[in-house]
């Protein structure tokens, strides 16, 4: 984007923040078309991510309009039948498609012990209070850290056996 387009859009959107309209300018938002438009859309989001609660009313703003961006195009082109993913497979693969290494998302459970052994497949399912931090961080269903009842169940009769 040129300056004098840049400048033609501060002045049409004086109540925008900077940071808004220096992150349209680097990507615009607006329906993702392919793959390589993706990962620039992804890449920024993550970035923005590791900065999560340290943001400005912009980048907050933007942020959350890329996620949903990204999210529709997601849905559109790599659809997810939940029934056949468990939640070990959907953490690992939303931490993939995020970037985030296991420290990272130590950082957002709050125990980077709990991740490493979520994304292990060590503990099969996360906690309800990590549930909620991983819905908001990745803008999903809880269902998708959820194990189907019949597997809970029989998990729970195998851990009581070993007692």
């Amino acid at each position: 984007m040129s300056r004098a387009t840049a400048a033609h859009i501060r002045a049409a959107f004086p109540a925008l923040p900077k940071s808004y309209l220096a992150l349209i300018s680097a990507f615009p938002p607006r329906l993702i078309k392919n793959g390589g438009e993706y990962d620039r859309a992804a890449a920024i989001v993550h970035r923005l991510a590791l900065r999560e609660g340290r943001l400005d009313a912009g980048e907050e703003a933007y942020l959350e309009v890329l996620e949903l961006l990204i999210a529709q195009y997601d849905r559109e082109h790599h659809p997810i039948n939940i029934a056949d993913v468990s939640p070990t497979e959907a953490l690992r693969m939303l931490v993939e498609q995020a970037g985030m290494s296991v420290s990272e998302l130590g950082q957002l459970l709050g125990s980077k012990g709990a991740a490493s052994e979520l994304l292990s497949g060590k503990r099969k399912e996360p906690s309800k209070a990590q549930i909620r931090k991983l819905c908001a961080r990745f803008k999903v269903n809880a269902g998708l850290f959820l194990l189907p009842a019949k597997v809970a169940a029989a998990l729970r009769r195998a851990g009581k056996r070993k007692k």
